[in-house]
């Protein structure tokens, strides 16, 4: 190969590489055009001065959920009749009470002074504020891990124009809340199916567009980057690779990016290993240890284990560490609609040195 076929040392394949970070939401979303016009259709009424419908979105991780709703808002935010309409969007797991929800609705009001507030006051200052604006569209990311859902009632009961839209990875979630707030949520349901191959192949193209310069990807290298993403039915981690496999190509001067590039991205990016006992505390290693162990019983019959065995944290928090190792893809939860509020699931371990290429 030669000189020609090398980047300079002020080269690069990259022509936007913010367009390959996790929060960068495209203005085009392959395969989720009908989810975003459902999104928007429960939305519209608030803009006509009247309220709008709830939904929940469910579907499993890494297929647009949450890069669909906040493409939506985005749009809405470019609208001149949605100017006083107060968009905010909160993830429930960093906010995951009521406390702490009211808190980041309050910021993002624009009231932050909530620091030596109670929950009440800071609710009647959020009711407050909004009592000013048009129209509430609010979203829940994630809004199954809530400990709880008081501010939901709160704000169903006194806010008259709202969308609530909630996103969820469990497909029945909305039965297991309250009957007071089901039944003024009455939601519309939205499902995000896991992309197929032809699909994750269109998303991925698409975002190239966004992030590398024309020409740089060899079809072929793009075609096991798409084939080896859609096995992990994570869009995600295939948007991961798109990035570790330029910066690869580029630390080898090479002006194109080749399946080898892949191949050396998919066995260094961590995303795609299932983490060693390293990377977590001494309670996460503790619970996956016993997941481990007793791989297959269900949660409460695990939490008891842990007890037995000296654990000190709550149950609640052990549901929590569950989340957590199930999120970096350690174990797989699986409902089985028992349960307090059917909230129990049969836990199963993943091997710790399984990679993406073995699945």
């Amino acid at each position: 190969m030669n000189s020609f076929d090398f980047l300079g040392s002020e080269q690069t394949v990259f022509s936007n590489p913010d367009a390959l970070d996790q929060d960068f939401v495209p203005k085009l979303l392959p395969h989720r055009e009908e989810q975003q016009r459902f999104l928007a259709t429960a939305i519209k009424p608030i803009i006509q001065n009247r309220s709008g419908m709830s939904v929940i979105a469910h579907g499993p991780s890494g297929v647009g959920k949450t890069a669909s709703t906040k493409r939506v808002l985005m749009d809405l935010e470019e609208l001149a009749d949605a100017d006083g309409v107060a968009k905010v969007f909160v993830n429930c797991w960093k906010a995951n009470t009521t406390y702490k929800i009211m808190t980041e609705i309050a910021n993002q009001l624009g009231f932050r002074f909530t620091h030596n507030l109670k929950t009440n006051e800071i609710i009647n200052r959020v009711l407050e504020k909004l009592e000013k604006r048009d129209g509430l569209v609010l979203v829940l990311d994630e809004a199954d891990k809530a400990d709880d859902y008081d501010f939901l009632y709160h704000i169903l009961e006194n806010i008259s124009k709202k969308t609530l839209i909630l996103l969820t990875n469990e497909n029945d979630w909305g039965s297991k809340l309250d009957f007071r707030i089901t039944s003024r949520l009455t939601p519309e349901l939205v499902e995000f199916k896991e992309y197929n191959l032809s699909e994750t192949k269109d998303i991925l193209s698409e975002r190239v567009k966004y992030a590398f310069f024309q020409g740089v990807w060899d079809e072929n290298a793009l075609d096991l980057l798409a084939h080896r993403a859609t096995e992990f039915k994570d869009i995600r981690f295939g948007i991961a690779l798109l990035k570790l496999s330029g910066e690869i190509a580029e630390s080898e001067s090479s002006k194109k990016i080749t399946i080898t590039h892949v191949e050396t991205a998919i066995n260094k990016l961590p995303a795609f290993k299932i983490k060693s006992s390293a990377d977590f505390n001494d309670t996460e290693n503790f619970v996956m240890k016993i997941c481990e162990e007793f791989s297959g019983r269900t949660t409460g019959k695990l939490y008891k284990i842990y007890s037995d065995r000296g654990g000190k944290k709550s149950e609640k928090t052990f549901k929590r560490i569950l989340d957590a190792l199930a999120k970096k893809r350690i174990i797989t939860q699986r409902p089985t609609g028992d349960g307090f509020k059917g909230r129990s699931s049969i836990i199963e371990f993943r091997s710790p040195e399984k990679k993406l290429t073995e699945y």
